[in-house]
């Protein structure tokens, strides 16, 4: 390409080079012929690629053409994010006096602020309120406020004018859900869940269970009842609140865990990988192979006639290790058939410890010894 060439190409698009061609994509200092202002477009982009040959006056009216609306489109657009227009549209960038369409206040918005989402109601957030309107709207939800108003979103001390106690509740939260009360919220949720007693006996009788003393009164406490299947006596027995769940009735009738009234065993093993011990119950062979395929050696093992005994061992047990701070070794998904919550580390507590502290408990050595 020749530099005549070049040249001729910049003219034609409007443009005059003032000095000479110094190649396709190098700057070229050039003057608009419609603005007279000076630039340095570069020839492949404005004559490949057909970018503006002014990089001034013109470049930044084509920009404001493109972002300029006429006021009904406008107004449009402030209507779609809540805002009624009272006047004709000032143009991008300047203020524009507009409605609230929920609560009426009158805001200076600008067009480009709203649409980018930063043009909400500040009336409507509460940020704005005044001290007096919000106690006025705490008043009528039944709350006292003892201290300042601290902003819509901010805990408010308040005393609750129903029950006299204290709270925290949110100024935006009253005034959405109306009065809030977590003394007022317990008691109507107590009341929602409380059963009298022929309820609560029917609840019993759907599981089976026949109740040998009066309703305790309350959901959480344990309910001494006889079984109608088996004719075991449950003392004692489940509360109503596992009862209505999905834990069921009877266990020594329950079809799937561990039933304590069959014989059963109380085991200690050791992983040597994990470097970690576990104890743990069981009715069947089974659930001591389960462990065996994953790595676990049996260590010591006593049995039971009666696995509702070992039970209680077990929890024992339990308690001991972590009432020394003795943290679980392992997580669930490192154990394919559960019992992450009856490990320890070696290094922390040792297994010949543990099995003395079971044998104390047991009163006789294991009934399958550990290995010589």
């Amino acid at each position: 390409m020749t530099e005549d060439e070049a040249v001729q190409a910049m003219l034609d698009r409007g443009t005059r080079p003032l000095e000479p061609f110094p190649g396709t994509q190098l700057p070229w200092k050039c003057r608009c012929l419609t603005c007279g202002e000076v630039s340095s477009p570069r020839y492949n982009d404005v004559v490949n690629k057909g970018t503006g040959v002014c990089g001034k006056t013109c470049r930044s009216r084509k920009i404001a053409a493109q972002l300029t609306r006429d006021g009904a489109t406008a107004a449009a657009v402030m209507l779609d994010w809540g805002w009624d227009a009272l006047e004709d549209y000032p143009g991008a960038g300047k203020q524009w006096a507009a409605r609230c369409v929920h609560c009426g206040v009158i805001k200076p918005k600008k067009l480009a602020h709203v649409q980018r989402g930063r043009g909400g109601c500040t009336s409507c957030a509460g940020r704005d309120i005044t001290d007096e309107a919000a106690r006025q709207l705490m008043a009528k939800a039944d709350l006292q406020p003892l201290v300042d108003y601290p902003g819509s979103l901010q805990p408010w001390l308040c005393r609750c004018l129903r029950c006299g106690h204290i709270g925290t509740p949110t100024y935006a939260k009253v005034r959405t859900r109306g009065h809030q009360c977590w003394s007022c919220r317990s008691e109507k949720i107590a009341d929602a869940l409380r059963l009298d007693e022929e309820q609560a006996i029917a609840s019993m009788l759907e599981k089976a269970l026949d109740p040998l003393v009066a309703y305790p009164g309350s959901t959480e406490l344990p309910w001494k009842a006889r079984c109608m299947t088996c004719e075991t006596v449950l003392d004692p027995g489940p509360t109503l609140h596992n009862i209505r769940g999905t834990q069921g009735g009877c266990p020594t009738c329950a079809e799937r865990g561990i039933n304590p009234a069959k014989p059963g065993y109380l085991y200690l093993v050791v992983h040597h990988t994990y470097q970690a011990l576990k104890w743990g119950i069981a009715n069947t062979e089974q659930r001591l192979s389960q462990h065996l395929s994953q790595g676990w050696e049996l260590h010591a093992r006593w049995d039971f006639d009666l696995t509702g005994d070992a039970w209680a061992f077990e929890r024992q047990v339990k308690a001991w290790v972590r009432g020394q701070g003795i943290p679980r070794a392992l997580k669930a998904d490192e154990m394919k058939y559960r019992g992450h919550t009856e490990t320890a580390f070696l290094s922390d507590i040792s297994l010949q410890l543990v099995q003395k502290y079971i044998e104390s408990l047991i009163g006789r050595s294991p009934d399958v010894p550990p290995k010589a």
